[in-house]
C-alpha cells in the first residue's frame, strides 16, 4: 500500500489513528483520548471463518439450491411477520415489494429443510451481531476469567463459531437446541471442521439442560436470536429465570433489531434488574368474600448490573416510549456476504447490514469511580472524562457510566450533535464543538454509532424526557442535575377548551355571513367586497 500521508507501508488508518504523533524535533501529542478507543464498539466488516464457510458449502451441496431457496424465502416470511409490535400496520423490510401482502404472524419448527435453509440463508448475519457482542465484552473486559460457556438456542452453533474466534480453545463450550434436525446439523458442519483440520475442541451438544440447585453452571450464557422464538410471555419469563440462574458471572442476550426483539429484551433487562412493575407494585389479591388478602414478600433479588449497552441501572427511556415512537434500541453490523448467501437471495452485493440489539447483565453491583480531582458523583450526575490520563482498572469502572450514542451522529460544520443514553437514565442531545478542546472535537468526529463517548459537552445537554402518563413526549434542557419536576412540559389542551375555540371561530364565522342581495351592483354591496376583510361566506 502507498501511503498518501505520513503513514507508514502496511500501516492502515486505525492504526495511524491509534498511535501518538510525532513531529520533528518537537515533543509528543495525542490525538485521540484513550478513552475512547476503549469505548469504541466499530470492528469493521464481520466475514465468517473460512473453515465455516467450507463446511457450510459441503453441507449444501448435497441439497436441492431451489429447494433451499423456497425454504428461505418460507423463513424470511416468518422473520418478517414477527418483527413488529401487536396493532403495528407494517408487516415487510425496505427490500419487499408494496404489492406483497400482510403475513400473519407465525414461527416456523426447524425440521430438516428448515435447518438447511437457516445455515444458507440466515447464519452470516446472525454470526454477525454475535460476534459484534461478544468483542465488545472481551474488549470491555479483558481480565474475564472465563471457562465455560452455554449457548441456548446455538441453532447450528452460531454463538460457538464466534466464541472461538474471541476466545479461542479456553472455553468449554454447551449447546442446547430443542430442534434434532438444528443439533445434526451443527454435528455434521463440526465433523466437517475436524476432517479440515480445523477442530473446535470441548463442545458438547445436547437438546436439553438441568435445571434445579444441582444444575451445572456457566461462566457465560449466550442466548442469541431465541427469546423472540417464543411467543408466549410466561414461558419467556421462566426462561429467562433459568438461564439468569445458571450463569455465574454473564448473561449475553441478542435478538433482532425489530422493535419486537427490542420489546423482549427490554423487559428481560427490568425482570433481572428487578424493575418489572409486577414485582415492584403486586396487584392486589382477594378472598372469594372480598377482603384483601395481605401482599406476599418479595424475596431479595440477587444483585445486577448492565455491562452494555446501558449506561445505567434504570428503566429504559426509548422502552417506556415505545408504543409512541418510532425510535428503538438497536445497532448495525456490516456482514459480508459468502457466496452461498448471494446465491439464495438471488443478490450480486457482497455485502449487508444486520440490525441487532443486545443487553450484556452480569452479577454483582454497578463498579463506581471516583475521579481524583471531583467529587463522588451523585445518582443524578454523569460521570464524564477528567484531564488525567486513567488506568485501565479506573478506566474500566468509569466506562460503566459513560453515554452510549444510540443513532449515528450528526457531524456539521464545526460541531457534531450526538443523541445518547446518559447515565441519569434520560435521553440527552449533547453538541460538541471545535472550541471545546482538539481531543474532544476528533473523538467526536471519529464517533460511530454504539461507541461509549467520554466527554460531558461544553453547553448543557438537551433532555427528553418521556412522561408515560401524558399524550407526548417533553424536552427540556438541563446537564442531569435538575429534578423531574423542573422540567418543562408541554400544556395540554382539555376537550372543553377545544370545544369553546370552535364556538368562538363559528361566532366570528357567522358575522362574516352575507346574502346573495347584498351582493347587488349597489353601493352596500361593493363598499362590503372591498372592505378590509375578504373573507366571507355566501349563503345559499
Amino acid at each position: 500500500m502507498i501511503p498518501h500521508d505520513d503513514r507508514v507501508n502496511g500501516q492502515t488508518r486505525e492504526e495511524y489513528d491509534a498511535e501518538p504523533s510525532t513531529e520533528e524535533n518537537g515533543p509528543t501529542y495525542q490525538r485521540g483520548s484513550k478513552e475512547m478507543e476503549y469505548g469504541r464498539k466499530r470492528i469493521g466488516q464481520v466475514e465468517m471463518p473460512l473453515p465455516v464457510q467450507d463446511a457450510i458449502r459441503a453441507v449444501l451441496d448435497e441439497h436441492d439450491k431451489s429447494l433451499i431457496r423456497t425454504d428461505a424465502l418460507r423463513l424470511y416470511g416468518s422473520l418478517r411477520s414477527t418483527r413488529a409490535l401487536d396493532g403495528d400496520n407494517f408487516s415487510g423490510s425496505g427490500d419487499i415489494d408494496k404489492g406483497d401482502k400482510p403475513i400473519p404472524a407465525h414461527i416456523l419448527e426447524y425440521g430438516h429443510r428448515e435447518s438447511t435453509a437457516y445455515i444458507a440463508a440466515v447464519a452470516p448475519t446472525t454470526y454477525s451481531a454475535i460476534k459484534n457482542v461478544l468483542e465488545e465484552v472481551n474488549q470491555r473486559v479483558p481480565d474475564l476469567q472465563a471457562k465455560t460457556l452455554l449457548d441456548f438456542g446455538t441453532g447450528p452453533g452460531t454463538a460457538i463459531w464466534a466464541a472461538n474466534e474471541v476466545w479461542g480453545s479456553s472455553l468449554h463450550y454447551t449447546g442446547v437446541d430443542v430442534s434434532m434436525a438444528m443439533l445434526e446439523t451443527a454435528e455434521e458442519i463440526m465433523d466437517i471442521m475436524s476432517l479440515n483440520g480445523t477442530h473446535i475442541p470441548n463442545v458438547t451438544l445436547k437438546p436439553f439442560t438441568s435445571y434445579g440447585r444441582q444444575a451445572t453452571k456457566h461462566d457465560i450464557v449466550v442466548s442469541a436470536f431465541t427469546l423472540s422464538e417464543l411467543t408466549e410471555p410466561g414461558l419467556r419469563k421462566s426462561t429467562l429465570e433459568h438461564l439468569w440462574e445458571s450463569t455465574n458471572d454473564m448473561l449475553v442476550l441478542i435478538d433482532r433489531g425489530t422493535p419486537n426483539g427490542f420489546r423482549v429484551l427490554a423487559e428481560a433487562r427490568e425482570q433481572i434488574l428487578g424493575l418489572d412493575l409486577d414485582l415492584i407494585k403486586p396487584k392486589p389479591k382477594y378472598d372469594a368474600y372480598g377482603n384483601r388478602l395481605p401482599d406476599e414478600e418479595r424475596p431479595a433479588r440477587e444483585p445486577a448490573h448492565v455491562l452494555a449497552p446501558c449506561p445505567h441501572d434504570k428503566v429504559c427511556p426509548l422502552f417506556a416510549s415505545l408504543a409512541r415512537d418510532t425510535q428503538w434500541c438497536h445497532f448495525s453490523q456490516k456482514v459480508q456476504r459468502p457466496d452461498f448467501l448471494r446465491k439464495t437471495k438471488h443478490s450480486k452485493e457482497n455485502h449487508e447490514d444486520s440490525k441487532y440489539t443486545y443487553v450484556v447483565l452480569r452479577k454483582g453491583p454497578r463498579p463506581l469511580f471516583n475521579s481524583p480531582t471531583s467529587p463522588p458523583p451523585t445518582s443524578t450526575s454523569t460521570t464524564t472524562l477528567t484531564s488525567i490520563p486513567l488506568e485501565h482498572s479506573d478506566m474500566f469502572a468509569a466506562s460503566h457510566s459513560w453515554s452510549r450514542i444510540v443513532v449515528p451522529p450528526l457531524k456539521k460544520d464545526g460541531h457534531v450533535v450526538i443523541d445518547t443514553c446518559a447515565a441519569n437514565g434520560y435521553l440527552e442531545r449533547i453538541i460538541i464543538p471545535r472550541s471545546q478542546g482538539k481531543i474532544p472535537y476528533r473523538d467526536a468526529r471519529k464517533a460511530m454509532w454504539g461507541d461509549l463517548f467520554p466527554h460531558a459537552p461544553k453547553n448543557k445537554p438537551v433532555r427528553k424526557e418521556v412522561v408515560e402518563s401524558g399524550s407526548s413526549e417533553t424536552t427540556a434542557e438541563g446537564d442531569g442535575n435538575e429534578p423531574q419536576k423542573d422540567a418543562k412540559r408541554r400544556p395540554s389542551i382539555s376537550p372543553q377548551k377545544l370545544l369553546k375555540r370552535a364556538k368562538q371561530k363559528e361566532k366570528k364565522q357567522s358575522r362574516q355571513k352575507v346574502s346573495l342581495g347584498d351582493l347587488d351592483t349597489g353601493k352596500k354591496g361593493r363598499n362590503s367586497r372591498n372592505g378590509g376583510d375578504n373573507s366571507f361566506i355566501l349563503e345559499l
